[in-house]
């Protein structure tokens, strides 16, 4: 198929070029006679109108008149102009003995010089010219040589006849070395017409050649694939867009894997727990209730461990490929935090620690409710996890200059390194690791998530020692 595309694209180039070389030829061989006689024509129309224009100005044939057409005739063209009657010739010679309409004989003009007589054919001539045409008469005549001669007649105020002649047997010759130069610039055009055709069919299907290797790449697995867009026309445009639908598969393919690897690694160590004791309740423990109770709380723990495990992933992966749809409304956050203070407030008094809302009454936001509320909540569960015992927790609604409202969750631990803090919204890192800390490593990577899904500014802030602020601006 693909060679097919590029016979029938060199075809059509060659077929243009040959179109071109055709009409060239129609207008050298066939067209160029009638075009040049047209334009000789003319010529001879504007000399006879020059002389007309002489004659008003004068006011008759004068020798200022004579004088003023002398400079109109060139050389190859006769100009005569006689009376009325065809007498008192005036003959601007410039055929030569070719012309057929001027020959032998001596005659006499208007001013008594001496100038060859005219012919019968002459005469006729005039006589047509002011009978037929009047003032305007085109004919051209062809002797038993060949030789043809164009000729412009006027018969001006009743009073002039004005004729104009110019000789058109060079034409012949004209149309014959054109012809012999064509034919060599033929074959010449022929053979640089198969050779542009076929490098312009080959440069023409060389990014869609590539294109369709690309595609085969992908097709076999290989996401890396990326094609060199060296232009911006559509080709270009289209490579461009084919690395971008690359780049989004090999994204997709690392999110599955990614995800694979999550559930493995998240998973492994509650189900090792969960065996172990099960394994243990039932080859030793089995008839020692107290023992027994104690293992199978463990597992419950783990199992429901296990779930939020699960949930979590599936969460992120969700949020993180834009699969989640957002449902965006205006709702109180302040509100919103005062309600998740208090539902923290018994976990923080049992762990004798303590949690407060700090912030106006209420703070009107657009957003979507259940991702802010989550976003909340893992901050806070976070807090609360590394605020020593006898410490606060504060959660904060501050309403800005800028209209936006600022969330902020303060905690009272020991602050977090340097070199963590770029790092903490990353998935599956986690600092503060000499206090023992456990979890799925997911939460603030969920916030990122899900402010990034909002286009909303988010960061932390930590001193070493003086406790650490997660906030995000609505």
């Amino acid at each position: 198929m693909r060679k097919s595309i590029r016979n029938k694209l060199a075809a059509l180039i060659f077929l243009i070029n040959m179109s071109i070389i055709g009409i060239t030829w129609i207008m050298a061989v066939f067209m160029f006679k009638p075009m040049y006689y047209a334009v000789t024509q003319a010529e001879l129309s504007s000399t006879a109108g020059k002389i007309v224009s002489a004659i008003e100005t004068e006011g008759g044939v004068t020798n200022n008149t004579l004088e003023q057409i002398s400079g109109f005739v060139n050389v190859g063209v006769c100009v005569e102009i006689a009376d009325k009657y065809g007498n008192g010739m005036v003959l601007f010679e410039g055929i030569g003995d070719a012309c057929q309409i001027h020959s032998g004989g001596n005659g006499y003009d208007f001013f008594s010089q001496q100038r060859k007589i005219d012919s019968a054919q002459a005469a006729a001539l005039r006589k047509a010219v002011r009978e037929n045409a009047r003032d305007n008469y085109n004919i051209h005549l062809e002797d038993e040589l060949g030789n043809r001669q164009a000729v412009k007649g006027m018969f001006y105020a009743g009073e002039y006849t004005i004729i104009v002649s110019t000789n058109l047997s060079r034409t012949e010759s004209i149309v014959a070395i054109v012809s012999s130069q064509l034919q060599t610039a033929s074959i010449i055009a022929v053979f640089l017409s198969l050779v542009v055709a076929t490098i312009m069919s080959t440069w023409f299907m060389g990014p869609l050649m590539k294109l369709s290797n690309a595609t085969k790449e992908i097709a076999k697995g290989n996401y890396n694939v990326k094609l060199d867009v060296k232009s911006n026309d559509e080709i270009g445009r289209l490579a461009h867009e084919f690395n971008h639908m690359a780049e989004e598969i090999q994204h997709s393919q690392n999110m599955q894997k990614e995800l694979l690897a999550s559930i493995s690694h998240d998973l492994r160590t509650p189900l090792t727990i969960i065996k172990g004791y099960a394994e243990s309740i039932k080859d030793i423990t089995g008839d020692n209730k107290n023992i027994r109770d104690q293992q199978l709380t463990t597992i419950i723990d783990e199992t429901d461990r296990l779930s939020n495990m699960v949930g979590s992933v599936m969460e992120y992966t969700k949020l993180s490929q834009g699969a989640y749809r957002m449902n965006i409304v205006q709702f109180d956050i302040a509100d919103m935090c005062k309600d998740i203070v208090y539902i923290y407030s018994h976990k923080a008094e049992a762990e004798n620690k303590s949690i407060a809302y700090s912030g106006p009454e209420d703070a009107y936001v657009f957003a979507d409710a259940q991702l802010m509320e989550r976003a909340i909540h893992n901050f806070v569960s976070n807090a609360l996890l590394h605020t020593p015992e006898n410490t606060r927790v504060v959660v904060a609604v501050k309403v800005q200059e800028n209209g936006k409202v600022k969330v902020s969750v303060f905690d009272s631990g020991k602050g977090i390194r340097a070199e963590d803090i770029p790092h903490l919204f990353d998935k599956y890192y986690r600092a503060r690791k000499d206090e023992g800390r456990s979890g799925s490593g997911l939460g603030l990577a969920i916030v990122k998530s899900i402010m990034e899904n909002h286009n909303f500014r988010y960061g932390v802030e930590s001193t070493e020692g003086l406790g650490t602020e997660f906030w995000f601006e609505i």
